[in-house]
């Protein structure tokens, strides 16, 4: 295969209603999505998922779009691909932003997916050489933003199990106190749920993790800074509780610490972040081989990052149900005409050829508004 002409098109997601984790409010979140063309005319569809703000990580969506733009797409001309995995290895060989890398990526396995009639799920599983049946829909939870108030808290949660979710997932900061989550839990003792900190708290909250160590959280998720493994293990040798690690992971070597020091137990796999689906299957398959377990984490993802995470997540390693949500729950419109719904706590897995997904007629008259750019 060999890529001819691509295109991206920016668009400026409007959230239903202010999503507030870390130190971070959001309102808008600008989103591009990446189009490449093959030589026999098909168009495959990537999305770059980096925040507006290095708040999460040290990636921006501006960054990202500029190193595809002048360090990524234009060699793309010149390179012949006969698998994902080839081109995985070319695009991990760029050094670029590991978001813009992902966006190539997913592309490349939509491409792969139509040329070969089959969908991006079916795929991941041939390239995994699995000929068992595909899952037809997984299993999925939800992420809660902070609230002021812990009935506002127990409120927001309720609400979205009513909606279906078979598991919540809760952003907290310092700011909560063990109070505050034991009366959660008072009210909800018996639902899956888990706690993910976004790197809020130091080695000196651990107190307060070994307070809430009996309330039966699924797991902490980054509880600790960004890339600090050893405080992590550290953490993770006084609780009971499994640690999840997030923003540490992008690579085999960020795997092998966390082996290697006990640094948690779970990992949140985002295929963004570890610079795509090839990686993300890769480390997946290290991380369990090594008695972690491994989950599919989500960006506040468009409906084509959300079809990606759908494909990823109905594979076989996974089992602890995603952040994927139904199309509703946070952008007032998105750009798919697909409609993804919570039907018995879980969401169907698109299965015609590609990734199962088409651009409703607002994003394709933005993309008709820009010229293919030949390589």
């Amino acid at each position: 295969m060999q890529i001819v002409e691509y295109k991206m098109v920016q668009f400026l997601m409007r959230l239903k209603k202010p999503y507030r984790f870390a130190e971070s409010t959001y309102q808008t979140r600008p989103i591009n999505i990446l189009a490449l063309k093959d030589e026999l005319g098909n168009v495959g569809l990537g999305e770059v998922e980096a925040f507006q703000f290095p708040n999460y990580i040290d990636e921006t969506q501006s960054e990202c779009v500029r190193i595809l733009n002048t360090r990524i797409l234009p060699l793309l001309g010149s390179k012949k691909f006969d698998t994902p995995f080839e081109f995985s290895k070319f695009i991990d060989s760029t050094n670029g932003p590991y978001m813009a890398r992902a966006a190539a990526e997913m592309a490349i396995w939509d491409l792969f997916a139509k040329r070969n009639g089959v969908s991006v799920q079916k795929l991941i599983m041939l390239a995994l050489g699995r000929t068992d049946a595909v899952k037809p829909e997984v299993s999925v939870g939800v992420a809660i933003g902070i609230k002021d108030e812990t009935s506002e808290l127990i409120a927001e949660i309720r609400r979205q199990l009513e909606l279906g979710y078979t598991r919540i997932k809760l952003k907290i900061k310092p700011k909560y106190t063990v109070k505050m989550l034991k009366e959660v839990r008072t009210e909800f003792p018996n639902q899956l749920m888990m706690i993910d900190c976004n790197s809020q708290y130091g080695l000196k909250d651990k107190s307060f993790f070994q307070n809430i160590d009996g309330l039966n959280f699924a797991m902490i998720e980054q509880p600790l800074a960004k890339n600090d493994f050893r405080n992590h293990a550290k953490l993770q040798a006084q609780l009971n509780t499994d640690i999840c690690l997030d923003e540490n992971i992008f690579n085999s070597e960020d795997i092998w610490k966390v082996i290697n020091l006990q640094a948690g137990r779970v990992i949140n796999m985002k295929i963004a972040r570890v610079g795509g689906i090839s990686n993300a299957l890769a480390l997946t398959t290290l991380a369990e081989k090594h008695g972690l377990k491994v989950w599919c984490g989500g960006m506040l993802e468009t409906g084509v990052g959300r079809a990606f995470n759908l494909a990823l997540a109905s594979m076989p390693l996974f089992s602890f149900p995603g952040d994927i949500s139904a199309s509703d729950r946070y952008y007032e419109k998105d750009i798919v005409n697909e409609k993804f719904s919570i039907v018995n706590g879980k969401i169907r897995v698109p299965d015609t050829p590609g990734l199962g997904v088409s651009l409703n007629e607002f994003a394709q008259a933005k993309f008709n508004e820009i010229e293919w750019t030949k390589i």
